[in-house]
């Protein structure tokens, strides 16, 4: 690739040679003193004429493999400053010394490409599926209709891509999906700050930017903060000088085909954008779709009980409140990590957390949840009917990975160093370190943090449901409790059943010998856990004091960890 630049500096060298008349020979100067004088006219000239970033740039493995071979005299190929549209992103650098490639414009005075040198990332579209243990597995591509993107960059390899607007072309997610807005005309950088709307409570918002991005960098840097970061892709803020994918939206489930994409080999100019690690594996959902078969239970099995606990800390103490199963990834070697987390800083809703909503739904069912959002409505649908059996996606229930089916102060390591620093904090301290995009995140925080630290993470997650609506069964919505039932931790376990499992005796565990210890026994196994009411809740705040013994803590730490067990044990004994 380098050829035609060192060919290049080569001319140049010769006839700059002549320019600075090179002495020839003499009686008094050798032939060995004329080529030393020679080569260092060399050395220098060709400095000049194949500067530094002709050398071919250093690329991570996955960019090597997928970055395009070119030639620099192949037709079609130009660069991405030259190019109206592409068909093939490139991800070289023009080489130095020469001029922009550019293939000659059609009739219409547009330059159409089919390489292009300079892109950031090569971009291409999301596969409707891919395959795990001999399963194609489906691929969910969210609801909020943003544009999500495989993307692949020098530095970083392979990653994704996600913007909510600012993409010329049309494009669409998919053709259901409404029309990327062309511009971030809320709160994008060429508008003014008294142009800018001010940033909602919300992440994630369908044709907003700068305020979407805020949101998920603070995230990432508390997530990082807090000893978190594995539980969930890392995600930073890029811009993109890019194409967008050609190739249409692919096919439909029947293999009938998609209308054309419009936006195909479109160019992305300078738009900002959110770039995430990849997650390993596929969607809890759409691998645990198919019920107990020995495949799900074998991935079960493997699954890494500490990233569920540290996953289930993230989503109680960031408050996240659309936690369901298409965005909770496992791999086949038992990796689990969540994603999607735009729905943060709210009421807490998670899979992974019993009593909520998206909880419920896989223990008995969604017309017995939330019957009413089913089509035809609450007189059609409701009351609803619970299901006899369990989806396994309830598998992924924190208690059914932690030793004793109980973290209590026991959090994961880095957590409550983190809970100490942000305690000691204001509220709008919070906000202005993290550089958060809402206030309410910071306060939404802060109270979390009180909580753990007031009674550990079982206090602290019932404390927030008792701040909830009690779920009625019928209405849909992230802000319900439901009451906290017993796990259900294997095939089937003291009442409940999964889908598909085969009923042998005894039933088989995720975790082999995790029993119950005392603390689960006491809150989970003798029925739905109920809340206390706002007295007892202050009552057992303000409660502090001597040990059984009668004696003072000579250990504060240990008085803290006492008098949070005694706050926790309070509400059911």
């Amino acid at each position: 690739r380098g050829l035609g630049a060192s060919l290049v500096g080569g001319l140049g060298v010769m006839a700059a040679s002549r320019v600075l008349r090179v002495p020839r020979p003499t009686a008094r100067t050798g032939r060995v003193s004329w080529l030393l004088c020679f080569a260092a006219h060399v050395a220098i000239l060709s400095k000049q004429f194949v500067p530094s970033e002709a050398a071919p740039l250093p690329m991570h493995p996955d960019a090597a493999a997928l970055n395009p071979a070119w030639r620099i005299d192949e037709p079609g190929l130009g660069t991405w400053e030259t190019c109206d549209t592409c068909e093939q992103c490139v991800l070289d650098p023009v080489p130095g010394g020469m001029a922009l490639p550019t293939p000659e414009p059609g009739t219409d005075g547009k330059v159409r490409c089919k390489k292009c040198l300079g892109c950031s990332v090569i971009l291409t579209r999301l596969q409707p599926s891919q395959p795990m243990l001999g399963k194609d597995v489906k691929i969910f591509t969210g609801a909020s209709g943003a544009a999500v993107l495989k993307g692949v960059t020098a530095e970083k390899g392979s990653v994704f891509v996600k913007t909510w607007c600012g993409l010329a072309g049309g494009y669409r997610q998919t053709p259901r999906n409404q029309e990327i807005p062309k511009t971030c005309a809320k709160d994008g950088l060429h508008l003014r700050e008294d142009e800018k709307s001010p940033c909602g409570d919300r992440g994630g918002i369908f044709g907003w930017s700068e305020c979407n991005f805020a949101f998920l960098n603070a995230l990432d840097s508390l997530a990082l903060d807090a000893n978190l970061s594995s539980a969930t892709p890392r995600t930073w803020t890029e811009t993109m000088r890019s194409f967008l994918p050609t190739g249409g939206y692919g096919a439909h489930e029947d293999n009938s085909e998609f209308p054309p994409d419009p936006s195909g080999g479109t160019k992305v100019d300078s738009v900002r954008a959110q770039f995430y690690e990849p997650a390993p594996g596929v969607s809890v959902e759409a691998f645990f779709g198919e019920g107990a078969t020995d495949r799900v239970l074998g991935v079960a099995r493997r699954i890494k009980h500490d990233q569920v606990v540290k996953a289930a800390v993230f989503d109680l103490l960031f408050s996240e409140q659309d936690r369901h199963g298409q965005n909770v990834f496992v791999s086949e070697d038992g990796d689990v990590v969540v994603l999607d987390n735009e729905g943060s800083f709210g009421p807490v809703n998670s899979m992974l957390l019993p009593g909520g909503q998206k909880f419920e739904i896989y223990r008995i069912g969604y017309g017995a949840v939330c019957c009413g959002n089913l089509p035809g409505g609450k007189p059609k649908n409701c009351p609803g009917k619970q299901s006899e059996t369990s989806a396994p996606e309830v598998w992924v229930d924190y208690r059914c990975h932690i030793p004793g089916r109980f973290v209590g102060t026991n959090l994961p390591p880095g957590v409550e160093p983190f809970l100490r620093r942000v305690e000691k904090m204001s509220a709008d301290e919070v906000f202005q370190f993290y550089k958060m995009a809402h206030p309410k995140h910071a306060r939404a925080l802060k109270q979390k943090v009180d909580d753990m630290l007031d009674g550990g993470f079982e206090r602290a997650l019932l404390a927030t449901y008792a701040r909830q609506t009690p779920g009625n069964g019928e209405d849909y919505g992230n802000d319900f409790f439901y009451g906290v039932h017993p796990p259900c931790c294997a095939t089937h376990e003291r009442g409940c059943v999964i889908r598909g499992a085969k009923i042998r005796e005894p039933g088989l565990p995720v975790w082999q010998g995790n029993e119950p210890g005392k603390e689960a026994s006491g809150l989970w196994i003798q029925g739905t856990v109920k809340l206390p009411d706002q007295e007892d809740q202050a009552a057992t705040r303000g409660s502090s004091g001597p040990n059984n013994d009668g004696k003072a803590d000579e250990d504060a730490e240990t008085a803290r960890r006492r008098n949070s067990a005694r706050k926790l044990l309070s509400y059911f004994f």
